[in-house]
């Protein structure tokens, strides 16, 4: 379960839960004893907790960016200060990509990814981990993808499902001019229930921005906008 300087970490702790009970059962010294198992099994507790998962991702920054007032074009890009809670975890997946549209060029570091899977409407990408990369100590991994008809109805909406232990999240929108915003919100759906989070931040009517401290693992993050429909002579326009 963990790598070897965690498991030489995990038996002091047990060494130390052990010589705390035999202080408390053996001597008068009880209030010591205690001191030692518990803050032993304390370390221990935080230990196994951090391991449950593959990656801890301290701060995740995901900005879309729509292209023209029709919402045909967009680029998303996904920043990530992410550590790997192994020294053996040679790959990371971003995983749960979805659009109404079509996705495509998908790059992870400015490189193609090692794997793509489409499952289910869902897109997951790979990328190999090589070891100079050093994630162990945690390491700046950055996704992009580009969006075709994606956006082009009146209501849109960018989302992130939190599959990593994550304690900060960042969800920015920006739009075109020309198209302002009509409204804007945040929710999360975790457990098949949807709570409404504090409004997002709209700036100058066509940018978007969320910040979310220690969203729930599993659940999936929504910065929805509604805008109105894109006016007849600019959709002609785009057609010359």
């Amino acid at each position: 379960m963990f790598d070897k300087p965690n498991q030489l970490i995990f038996y002091i702790n047990v060494i130390l839960i052990v010589f705390g009970v035999l202080v408390v059962l053996l001597t008068d010294y009880i209030v010591i004893g205690l001191i030692f198992a518990i803050s032993a099994s304390i370390l221990i507790y935080a230990q196994i907790r951090q391991n449950k998962s593959a990656f801890t991702i301290a701060d995740l920054k995901k900005i879309l960016t729509v292209h023209d007032t029709g919402g045909n074009k967009a680029t998303l890009n996904q920043t990530q200060m992410t550590t790997a809670c192994h020294i053996d975890n040679s790959e990371y997946w971003f995983r749960n990509i979805r659009a109404i549209g079509s996705i495509s060029s998908f790059k992870i570091n400015d490189r193609e990814p090692a794997e793509q899977i489409k499952e289910n409407g869902y897109y997951h990408v790979c990328a190999k981990l090589p070891p100079e990369l050093k994630i162990i100590n945690g390491s700046d991994l950055t996704l992009s993808y580009e969006y075709e008809g994606a956006f082009t109805q009146t209501e849109g909406m960018l989302s992130h499902v939190v599959d990593h232990d994550t304690k900060q999240l960042h969800l920015t929108v920006e739009l075109p001019q020309g198209r302002p915003i009509s409204s804007a919100r945040l929710f999360c759906k975790h457990d098949g229930k949807e709570e409404v989070l504090l409004p997002p931040v709209v700036s100058g009517q066509t940018k978007l921005e969320a910040d979310i401290k220690n969203p729930k693992l599993g659940a999936e993050y929504c910065l929805q906008w509604t805008w109105p429909e894109e006016g007849f002579i600019k959709k002609l326009s785009r057609l010359f």
